[in-house]
Formats: structure tokens, C-alpha cells, sequence
């Protein structure tokens, strides 16, 4: 912890207490890299005004509230420059200048102030304490500063043993990595000690300070190898989100200079644990799209992300990183397998590009419905009659599958469903609830006769069916004496919806007439509109789901408009 030998008050920051006469020792306390940057901005900050011409007066209450001692940080006592005759200048320093004095001067906000103080090395007064203003000074953003001060610390490290330039170290990674004229501290301190040394590094990386962390990244990725386990306790254990960002990247960056297959295959394994367990998710896309920009995942680890990886985000940037690889077509099986449907899909769409476009036709009948779109599009690109390839897997009832009975009805022919009415009373639950949802997308099946469907022994087909009754009160009403539980209380809650929406529409308007069920367009899922896809960092919103489709209606009314 830093302490300050400053009195009975620790009210003061140190640039304040340079101002009340103590020394460089008490203002800095221990003297860390940022300590020095911390007293360096404050007094810069604090003289900035007087340097305009505007006076900075800071009040301090000091003790109870019902104290009225006032203890006083006047900046307009702080040293200013005084024009002299002939257009000849000073600081207005005590003569000679004291040790807080200097400390203020080389802080400055006015830079002649600053290269004033650093013109007293001629005569031998800069005191030692001062050393690692004078190397912040030399990446000072004013030409003339800089100048003064490269010479300064040139004569005083030309003649200095180890012990200097090991005091300097982390400041001097601090300004070399972090500040736009910090590159001369880096080589000239460094370049003394013949490199960074280690016990720098990691009170470097378990540094408080923000800056000094991202400072010891930028100088691990420097270091070596190394440094490799330190940057990865940084990347997974630091509390700040950027942080942890440039740790892994650092450890990325550390391994793929190695050349070491180990090292590779360890850090592999570190940085997907990185994307099962970090808590920030937007950390996860964005150090994962590093990975792959750099080429540090091979496509075996990117197909078992996409197919397999809870974030759906992820999942998708993997198969797009996987079917933007050379060796892409090797691992398109386990994306054809894939839990996701968009992943699947897109897969779907690579197999003509692959040379398989004879597998094509089994994507047919998939349970989702754009890998169904998709090898439509990919079919009818090549000429395939995709109307007769559906008539003939729902023509067998023995063979007929329930996605193959979505299929034929996506085609849009309405003359198809005289093929799909026997398959009502299919012993398979599942291609009677399809030929329900089929006939009913092809406007052949009324509302009235949906009723006796809400009595099938399988609750999936009474749900169909009462999902498609939703909007016809008077129907729902004849199932309320139904045998069936749970027909029954899914009766009540779509009667007492449709309530809630009576309730909240406008009472000074009459409620506008429900449009018919009619027929779906034809060809409206048979040619679905290609759209070169890619990942996207923001969840689509889908512009069909209102208050009035399928089961989101609200269970509570909605204000009047």
C-alpha cells in the first residue's frame, strides 16, 4: 500500500502535496510507474489553467461538517513563467529552486516552465529524486522538452551502475508501450539491463493500475515464450473485459511465434475453455474472431464449434470461418450433422460446391424448414422436379415421413391436397399433425372441420388443431365440455386471450374484421429469396411475429391507443 509522510492530514493528493513545499519522496510515496504518471497528470492538469490565464483555486473541507477550518489548494502559488526583459523569461522558483518546486516545474502545464527545469542539470542542481520525471519528460509531447530531457538522462545513465536503470524499468515499459514517444525511454533504460527483466514483468501484470497491465501485455508479447503462463493468468482472471481482450490475444500471439507443437495444442485447449467459461460473451466473439483472422484454430476445431457450441453466435461465425477454409469440403459431414438449422443449412448450400450435389435431394426432408428451402433453391438450380420427388414419398403410406408431407404443401399446388387428405388418419402422430398443418396451408381444410381433431389420442395433433382454432371463439366454445383435461385448459386460455385483446382495443372504434385463412401464395416457400449470408452481431428481429401470431398473444389487455 502507498503511504505519504505528510502530517495529521491525508486529505492531500500528491501533486497538492508538491505544492505545500514537501519533498519528491512524500508526494510519490513508494514510487510505482504510475505514481509518478499519476503525480505527472495531476500537476500538468492543475497549471494548466494558470497557463491560459485563468487562476485554479481547489477547497477542501477538512474534519466534521461542523468544522469550518478550510485547508486551501491555491494553484496560483504554484511556479509560473515570468516574462523578462527583452523577451528573456524564468520560472518563478525560490533561487536556488527546491526540490518540490523542480518536482512542479518538470510537470508543468506550460512547457517553457518544463524545459526550464530541465536546463538546471547544466549546473548540477537537478536533484536524483526528480530522474523519473525527467524520463517521463522524454516522451513529452513538445519537441523541445523531449530534446532536453533524452540528454539529461543520456549523461546521467552514460555514468550510473544497474541499480538506476532498474528502478526506471517500469516506467519506462509503461511509456514505451503506452505513450506515442515512449519508444527512446524503452531502448535507452532496457538496453542498460540487456532486456526486461522478469520481477519487472510481473509486478507489471499484477499491477492495480489499468494501464500498467496493458503496458506488461504489450511487453510479454515482447519477452517470449516465457511469459506465456503469466499472460493466460492474466486473460482469465483479470477483472477488467479489455484486459482479459489483450491477454489472449498477447497469449495468441505467443504461441504462434513458438512454432512448438505442444505449445500450440496447449494454448489451443486454454482458449476453448476461454470460450466455455469467460463471463462476457461479447469477449468471446470478439477474441474468437482474432483466433480465427490469425489462423490459430484448425478447421477440426472450428466444424466441432459449429456444430456443437452453446453460443449460437459462435456456432455461426465457426461455420462461416469453417466454409471460408481451403480444407472446408473435409469436415462438411459433421456441419450436415449440426444441431443448429442455420448451420445446416448453410452447409446444405456448400454440396454442389463440394461435388455432392447427388445428396441434395435427402435435405428434402428435413425437420427444419429453411434446410428444406435450401435444397429447394440448390435442386431447382440444376432442374430437379421437386413437386414429383414430395408426391412420391407421401404417395406410399407406408413410407411417408412427416417433414415429407410439410414439403409437398411448401410447393404451394392446391390440387395437392387430395395426395395429403387420407393421410389424416395415418397411424404415425406425427404425419397426422403434419397433414393437418399441410391442408390447412393449402386452404383445404375449414375451421369447423378441425374439431373433431381436438379429440385425437395424441396431444400433438390436439395441439395443432387448437392452435389453428385460436381465432374462432365460437368453435373454441363447443370444446369447453371436451373429456380431455387438457384440451380443456388450453380451450380457457385461448378464449380468455382472445378477451384480453377485445378488452384492449380502442372502445371508440370497431374492431377491425379478421382476415380469412385463405390459401398460402403459391411458390412462397417453394423459391425463398437467396441472400448471401453473414454472421451477424445482432439478433434479427422477425418482422412476422406480432401480438396476433400463433400463441404470443398477450395474457394481459394493451393500452387503448
Amino acid at each position: 500500500m502507498t503511504t505519504y509522510g505528510l502530517g495529521p492530514t491525508k486529505l492531500y493528493d500528491p501533486s497538492e502535496r508538491l505544492l505545500h513545499g514537501k519533498g519528491v519522496e512524500s508526494a510519490a510515496g513508494a514510487g510505482g510507474a504510475e505514481d509518478w504518471v499519476r503525480l505527472d497528470r495531476g500537476v500538468h492538469w492543475a497549471t494548466h489553467d494558470t497557463v491560459l490565464g485563468a487562476g485554479t483555486r481547489c477547497w477542501r473541507r477538512v474534519g466534521f461538517r461542523s468544522v469550518d477550518t478550510r485547508e486551501i489548494a491555491d494553484w496560483r502559488r504554484a511556479p509560473y513563467w515570468q516574462e523578462g526583459p527583452g523577451g528573456t523569461g524564468a520560472p518563478s522558483w525560490s533561487l536556488p529552486p527546491t526540490e518540490s518546486e523542480i518536482a512542479l516545474c518538470l510537470c508543468h502545464g506550460d512547457p517553457r516552465v518544463r524545459a526550464a527545469a530541465l536546463t538546471l542539470d547544466e549546473s548540477a542542481d537537478l536533484p536524483a529524486s526528480v530522474l523519473p520525471l525527467v524520463l517521463i519528460r522524454s516522451a513529452d509531447a513538445d519537441d523541445r522538452v523531449r530534446t532536453l530531457a533524452r540528454a539529461v538522462l543520456g549523461r546521467v545513465l552514460a555514468g550510473a551502475d544497474e541499480a538506476l536503470p532498474r528502478r526506471l524499468a517500469s516506467l519506462a515499459v509503461l511509456l514505451g508501450k503506452r505513450w506515442r514517444y515512449g519508444a527512446w525511454a524503452w531502448e535507452a533504460v532496457l538496453g542498460r539491463l540487456g532486456g526486461l527483466p522478469e520481477e519487472v514483468l510481473a509486478r507489471l501484470l499484477a499491477n492495480n493500475d489499468r494501464e500498467s497491465r496493458l503496458a506488461g501485455l504489450a511487453a510479454a508479447a515482447e519477452y517470449g515464450l516465457p511469459a506465456m503462463e503469466r499472460v493466460w493468468a492474466v486473460a482469465e482472471q483479470d477483472r477488467d473485459e479489455g484486459v482479459r481482450a489483450v491477454g489472449v490475444r498477447t497469449a495468441i500471439r505467443l504461441a504462434l511465434a513458438s512454432g512448438q507443437q505442444t505449445v500450440l495444442d496447449g494454448a489451443r485447449a486454454r482458449f476453448l475453455a476461454h470460450l466455455d467459461d469467460d463471463r462476457a460473451y461479447g469477449l468471446r466473439l470478439t477474441t474468437f474472431t482474432t483466433a480465427v483472422e490469425a489462423g490459430f484454430l484448425p478447421v477440426g476445431d472450428l466444424a466441432a464449434l459449429a456444430a456443437a457450441h452453446r453460443y449460437r453466435k459462435i456456432r455461426r461465425h465457426a461455420c462461416a470461418a469453417v466454409l471460408a477454409h481451403p480444407d472446408g469440403d473435409v469436415v462438411l459431414d459433421r456441419l450436415l450433422a449440426a444441431r443448429d438449422t442455420f448451420v445446416r443449412s448453410a452447409a446444405v448450400r456448400r454440396l454442389r460446391h463440394a461435388g455432392r450435389g447427388d445428396e441434395l435431394p435427402r435435405y428434402l426432408t428435413d425437420l427444419s424448414a429453411r434446410v428444406r428451402a435450401t435444397a429447394c433453391r440448390e435442386l431447382r438450380a440444376e432442374g430437379y422436379d421437386i413437386r414429383a420427388h414430395h408426391r412420391a414419398l407421401c404417395a406410399d403410406p407406408a413410407t411417408v415421413v412427416p417433414a415429407a408431407v410439410l414439403g409437398l404443401a411448401e410447393q404451394g399446388h392446391a390440387e395437392d391436397a387430395a395426395l395429403l387428405r387420407p393421410l389424416l388418419r395415418h397411424p404415425h402422430a406425427g404425419v397426422r399433425a403434419r397433414a393437418l398443418s399441410a391442408l390447412r396451408m393449402l386452404g383445404a381444410l375449414p375451421d369447423d372441420a378441425l374439431v373433431p381433431f381436438a379429440d385425437d389420442p395424441d396431444p400433438g395433433v390436439r395441439g395443432t388443431a387448437l392452435g389453428a382454432l385460436r381465432g374462432t371463439p365460437r368453435l373454441l366454445r363447443n370444446l369447453l365440455d371436451s373429456p380431455r383435461e387438457d384440451v380443456r385448459a388450453r380451450v380457457e386460455l385461448l378464449l380468455e386471450r382472445n378477451r384480453s385483446r377485445r378488452r384492449g382495443a380502442c372502445p371508440c372504434c370497431p374492431s377491425p374484421p379478421s382476415a380469412p385463412r385463405g390459401p398460402r401464395p403459391v411458390g412462397l416457400l417453394a423459391e425463398p429469396p437467396h441472400e448471401s449470408w453473414k454472421p451477424a452481431m445482432t439478433r434479427p428481429v422477425r418482422r412476422d411475429a406480432g401480438p396476433g401470431a400463433g400463441d404470443s398473444l398477450p395474457l394481459w389487455p394493451r393500452p387503448a391507443r
